[in-house]
């Protein structure tokens, strides 16, 4: 990583002693700004206005700053990060969620849009909640809902739990019998799933029927014996594994690397050696949605070169009849193209601008 220019340090200086520290992870001074001040807004909450706790306050301050300046995730010292209209807790040894604005706090989320550094890693918000737009309009979908049949979900590999509780979120007015199931392979993921829906609907971000509509389980998605797989599902989701382990070490940050779990982003490439090493899961999790006679599938990737080769992997199976891949963008102009090819024998369109961030086919 370069050197910070010193020029860059001493203007950060002149503002707030604390910038410098901050620059060193932030790399930008509008994001290391901003950092501050969602830091400062953290500890004021929850610090009495005396001249003695505001001596305290500077001290933690510090204390944080230099925590951040060593590369811990901004998510895991705040505790939380929004997605959607959500407040989802965040622990170290769980993937943090990546919303479509960065910011920490829900009060200043849009406040300060403008200044934001955009996340490298996919926006999986984004794509979640464009998504929902797609089920909305489903004819199969829409015709089990008028038999007041329940629109059943299952999201693999679910980590914090994010997709689910947004999807429950943005869903479950419109689809009162709604059921959803997370999975995940590491018990640290399905405590912290189960406390953040318990969270969500503490703070009345979600309604009390989640508790009962929405369920989190550890399991392999690759075991021979899967009792969640015995239920049918409509539709099938997924954010998983999908960096390459030259990936891993070259292009993503040392916070990354040395807080967030490498199990949630680098596929183990036991289960199948027949396929670019950062795309392991998909066809596993293509061929359960097909077992269980999923109506749709939609599962982010990392770019557009890997969104293509997944939307391949899906034309070629003959199983599906609509294949679209979902970009940077896709909420801000969702009829936006990037271009369209040819995957087999069933077409795929590419929409939004950017990189392709998630792939998603239709029965």
């Amino acid at each position: 990583m370069p050197r910070l220019p010193s020029h860059l340090r001493r203007h950060a200086y002149s503002i707030d002693p604390l910038l410098p520290l901050l620059l060193r992870s932030c790399r930008t001074l509008p994001s290391a700004i901003n950092e501050l001040r969602w830091l400062r807004e953290h500890l004021l909450s929850s610090f009495p206005q005396s001249h003695a706790a505001q001596r305290l306050l500077r001290d933690r301050l510090h204390k944080l700053c230099l925590e951040r300046s060593r590369g811990r995730p901004l998510q895991y010292i705040l505790g939380d990060q929004p997605f959607g209209e959500l407040l989802i807790l965040c622990r170290k040894g769980v993937l943090i969620p990546r919303s479509a604005y960065p910011s920490p706090l829900p009060s200043i989320n849009r406040a300060y849009t403008n200044i934001l550094s955009v996340p490298a890693r996919p926006e999986t918000e984004t794509w979640v909640t464009h998504l929902t737009t797609h089920v909305l309009q489903n004819t199969y979908i829409n015709s089990q809902r008028a038999k007041d049949e329940p629109l059943r979900i299952l999201d693999l590999c679910t980590g914090t739990g994010c997709i689910s509780l947004l999807l429950y979120s943005l869903l479950h007015s419109q689809y009162p019998f709604l059921q959803i199931l997370g999975v995940d392979i590491s018990p640290t993921a399905i405590r912290l799933a189960q406390r953040n829906l318990t969270h969500n609907i503490s703070n009345k971000l979600l309604p009390v029927s989640a508790s009962t509509q929405i369920q989190f389980l550890q399991g392999d998605i690759f075991a021979e014996e899967r009792a969640w797989q015995k239920s049918p599902y409509d539709i099938v989701v997924s954010n998983p594994p999908y960096v390459s382990p030259a990936g891993y070490n070259h292009t993503t940050t040392r916070s990354v690397r040395n807080y967030e779990p490498k199990l949630a982003l680098v596929p183990n490439m036991e289960h199948d050696s027949d396929v670019v090493v950062g795309d392991a899961f998909y066809p596993h999790i293509v061929s359960l949605a097909e077992q269980m006679n999923a109506s749709m599938i939609a599962v982010e990737v990392g770019d557009t070169e890997q969104a293509r080769r997944i939307a391949r992997m899906i034309g070629k199976r003959q199983l599906w009849r609509k294949l679209n891949v979902w970009g940077d963008g896709i909420l801000d102009d969702g009829n936006s193209r990037m271009e369209a090819h040819h995957s087999g024998i069933l077409p795929f369109t590419a929409h939004g601008t950017g990189e392709g961030r998630a792939v998603a086919a239709w029965q």
